[in-house]
């Protein structure tokens, strides 16, 4: 089935939901997306499902395969790949998200960068 992805055709992966090496958890909770690129979009998505090595979002539109985003979640933010992208049950778009990187409890280190900052001598003049 092809689909429109912000003006590039695609095509769902289904060989990708058989390929799975960590279980995945129902999550369905809302995140913060951007898709990387030459023109950064924002939009809000769902996470329907979550494991260590990827994440099911919904969308309210298609998304290329193959583009980087950002997902910000909570106090981390993580970094991946679209793997797969097809029609959802009720609307939108399924989205599979390859992670990459990740950058956890990012409160935290701003403290550590603070305390680290406040650890520098003082320049003699």
């Amino acid at each position: 089935m092809r689909a429109k992805a912000i003006g590039f055709p695609i095509l769902a992966d289904n060989l990708v939901m058989e390929q799975r090496r960590e279980p995945r958890f129902t999550v369905d909770q809302p995140v913060a997306v951007t898709l990387l690129g030459e023109r950064e979009v924002r939009a809000t998505a769902t996470v329907k499902d979550a494991s260590g090595r990827g994440l099911g979002l919904t969308l309210t539109h298609a998304v290329k395969l193959g583009t980087a985003l950002k997902i910000e979640i909570e106090d981390a933010i993580l970094l991946g790949e679209v793997v797969h992208c097809q029609p959802a049950e009720g609307g939108g778009y399924l989205i599979g998200v390859e992670l990459h990187q990740a950058l956890y409890t990012t409160a935290e280190l701003r403290e550590l960068a603070k305390e680290f900052v406040g650890e520098l001598p003082t320049p003699v003049a």
